[in-house]
Parts: C-alpha cells; structure tokens; sequence
C-alpha cells in the first residue's frame, strides 16, 4: 500500500511535493489525535462527576488565557524546530507543532469539564481552530527543511564558519 509517507521517507532529499503531502498528512493526523483524545478525555471525566459544576468567569477566563498563550509558544518551539536542514528535522518539527499547538484543546476540555460559559467555550473552540491553520501556516517551513540535503547545509556552514576565522 502507497501512503503519503511512502515517496517522503524513501528519497534521501525528498521533492517539495512529497515532502508537502507527507507533513501535510502527518500534521493533522497528530493534531486531530490530540483533539479526539482531549475530547474524550474530557467526556469520560464528565461523565464521572457526581454533580454538574457551576461556571465561573474568572476560571473560564485564566483557561482560556493559557489556551492562547500556548499558540505563540507552540508556534515559536515549532519554528525553532525547522531550523536546521533534514526530513527528519522536517517530520520532529511538524510532529512538535502539532503537539504544541492543540494544547488549547486540552484547555477547552477542562473549561467544558468544568461547566463553563457557550461565549468561553466558544472562544477556547476558536483558539483550537487558530491553532490548527497556525501549523498548517508553518509546514512550508517544514517542506524548506525537509528539501535541503544535509550536506550541502552543512558545508555552507562549515564555510561561513571558516570565512569568519579567516578574517
């Protein structure tokens, strides 16, 4: 069977069009697992109280305030991550990315857990939403990496270094 990942990981400097639809592929299986295991998760803790909790403003808004920090955390770890040149670097970044960026889920699980407002839960429901195109925005990052051969990076490196000596 032929998957996306196939033509990706059998090249050793896969083209652009591989190496796009296997982060692609790779990006939203991961971040959707987050969110699928987040939500049920959340569903299994729920159905497990004894009571039905009250909203409270001031937990729903510090819930979602960490939801929306973590997007530029998560965004920021993943950019860093693609820094260097490799499909393996490429696949650790799109994998950290994914990671990193539906941790709003998690927040909006315990803000629904926790019996919060539709306008909060609403809110922590678009910071997942962002979130997702957040990490879709940076997989052309990820296919750069993934393209470039190890070598030739390293040895530009390795050259500038030199020069830098040099003079």
């Amino acid at each position: 069977m032929r998957t996306p990942l196939t033509p990706f990981l059998g090249a050793d400097v896969p083209d652009p069009a591989a190496a796009s639809a296997a982060l692609r592929l790779v990006y939203a299986v991961v971040f959707l697992a987050q969110v699928a295991l987040a939500a049920a998760v959340g569903a299994a803790l729920f159905a497990a109280l004894p009571t039905p909790p009250r909203p409270n403003d001031w937990v729903a808004g510090v819930l979602i305030g960490f939801a929306a920090l973590h997007l530029p955390l998560g965004a920021g770890l993943a950019w860093a991550a693609s820094r260097s040149p490799g499909k393996g670097v490429a696949l650790a970044g799109a994998i950290t990315a994914a990671v990193l960026l539906s941790v709003p889920a998690w927040f909006l699980a315990l803000a629904a857990l926790s019996g919060q407002r539709t306008p909060f839960l609403l809110a922590g429901l678009a910071l997942v939403a962002v979130g997702y195109g957040l990490g879709f925005a940076l997989l052309p990052r990820f296919v750069r990496a993934a393209t470039t051969p190890v070598e030739d990076a390293r040895e530009k490196a390795f050259d500038a270094d030199a020069a830098a000596v040099v003079r």
